[in-house]
């Protein structure tokens, strides 16, 4: 790509994914994954969602969008809500090939989707990112504005308790139990040595650590009239260690 700097600075994660879309090569580095940590994830997800063939889906914060590659032959249509358009511009152009995916600029606080239009929602490692539980807070009541009274809702990786409080080493640690060595050097090659090889810039972000216990997610999504069902997240080798997902109905 032409004009490349050296360094990139983002003042919080949309202008992040601005950055990652416009300047750099590789999808993955837009899941903060590699291609088949990202797969696997994906594949995992796609296992818990009740799809049929007339399946509305949205995913909001889509990534890369392998988990539309993945279900969008099993299901009527796929929509994406991401708030950057350098995001979607690059989306689109991965998926052209679908002729049932769309892509949209928006937010999981700012869903631009009519109310009850989905039958599965998703959002996977987004809810973290927000800057204050309120944002969580008003993400969840838009979730369930633009749900079915008879779909689903997942919600994937959020933390139930804080992971960098104890700096980034002891993170480092835990990413190495949970991925095992072979997929945390992966990723590691993918995040950041490949694109330092290519000459592609180096980015700089705000990494947000929110986190909800447990106890307090659950009040939350009976209060917004949801059953919920639990379990710990798993990440490429074992579960992890401070996330979990969850998988709300009516």
């Amino acid at each position: 790509m032409a004009n490349r700097k050296r360094r990139l600075t983002a003042r919080n994660h949309q202008e992040a994914y601005d950055l990652w879309a416009s300047h750099f090569d590789d999808p993955a580095l837009m899941t903060n994954r590699d291609e088949k940590a990202t797969a696997k994830k994906k594949g995992r997800i796609a296992e818990r969602l009740p799809l049929t063939r007339e399946s509305r889906v949205l995913d909001v914060g889509p990534g890369d969008g392998a988990l539309f590659r993945l279900i969008a032959p099993r299901v009527g249509e796929c929509c994406g809500v991401d708030p950057s358009q350098a995001a979607i511009d690059k989306l689109r152009g991965l998926l052209r090939d679908m002729d049932n995916v769309e892509f949209v600029l928006g937010s999981a606080p700012s869903i631009p989707y009519k109310d009850e239009m989905f039958d599965v929602v998703v959002i996977n490692s987004v809810l973290h990112m927000f800057d204050s539980r309120q944002d969580i807070v008003d993400a969840m009541r838009e979730l369930v504005r633009v749900v079915k009274p008879s779909g689903v809702i997942y919600v994937g990786e959020l933390p139930f308790r804080s992971e960098l409080s104890k700096g980034v080493l002891p993170h480092l640690g835990r990413k190495l139990y949970e991925y095992g060595p072979g997929a945390l050097m992966r990723l590691l090659w993918t995040i950041y040595i490949k694109p330092l090889l290519r000459r592609e810039p180096m980015l700089t972000y705000p990494t947000g650590n929110l986190h909800v216990p447990k106890e307090e997610f659950e009040v939350l999504c009976a209060q917004l009239g949801f059953r919920i069902r639990v379990w710990r997240h798993e990440e490429f080798r074992r579960p992890s260690l401070t996330r979990n997902d969850y998988l709300l109905s009516g």
